[in-house]
């Protein structure tokens, strides 16, 4: 189905979009406000350039140069967000960073760099997941629950959740109280 809406022919489809694609269409959008021509840049910044500077450095804005000759490919200059005392490693890194990006992207996307001195939020580091702790009465319960599900794959999965769900639940312990005496000196009293 052809749409026209000012002046422009809309092809217009009935399948459905994933999420992954919408959303990079949205900030594809944004992130061009900055130069940037894909967001792969600043959501890979530690990859491309390593933890190391990624810690101490962010991409602000890339600027390409205007194209005044067909022929000519130089790329463009990026500015960098750097905590203050890194700047001069950063310059000193310099042809390091531009190979690292140019060969991220294929091809010489920039050409320099110039460092700008800011603030970086660090960052928390990524909580890695551990596997649920159970006792062989949880587990027995779980597999008495799942043991009418024929299909082994979608059994293995609701395991996991039911897993995670249980082992979440923790028993309310007993807080120990304060009572106090005829002297008003208080003494803990602990339901054991």
């Amino acid at each position: 189905m052809l749409i026209m809406v000012d002046s422009k022919i809309i092809k217009r489809t009935y399948k459905t979009s994933s999420i992954a694609d919408i959303a990079r269409r949205i900030n594809n959008v944004a992130f061009r406000r900055y130069g940037f021509a894909r967001s792969e840049i600043l959501m890979h910044w530690p990859e491309i350039v390593g933890s190391v500077l990624a810690r101490s450095s962010l991409p602000e804005r890339l600027v390409m140069p205007k194209k005044n000759n067909q022929m000519e490919t130089k790329g463009g200059v990026l500015h960098i967000r750097v905590n203050g005392s890194f700047a001069p490693e950063m310059q000193h890194l310099e042809p390091l960073v531009i190979d690292r990006i140019n060969s991220y992207y294929g091809f010489n996307a920039v050409h320099r760099l110039i460092c700008h001195h800011g603030i970086i939020e660090e960052q928390k580091p990524l909580k890695i997941y551990e596997q649920p702790i159970l006792s062989d009465s949880q587990i027995n319960e779980l597999h008495k629950m799942l043991k009418d599900i024929k299909d082994g794959e979608l059994r293995e999965s609701l395991f996991q959740v039911g897993a995670e769900l249980l082992s979440r639940d923790k028993p309310l312990e007993i807080e120990k109280t304060k009572r106090f005496t005829r002297r008003g000196q208080g003494s803990t009293n602990s339901k054991d």
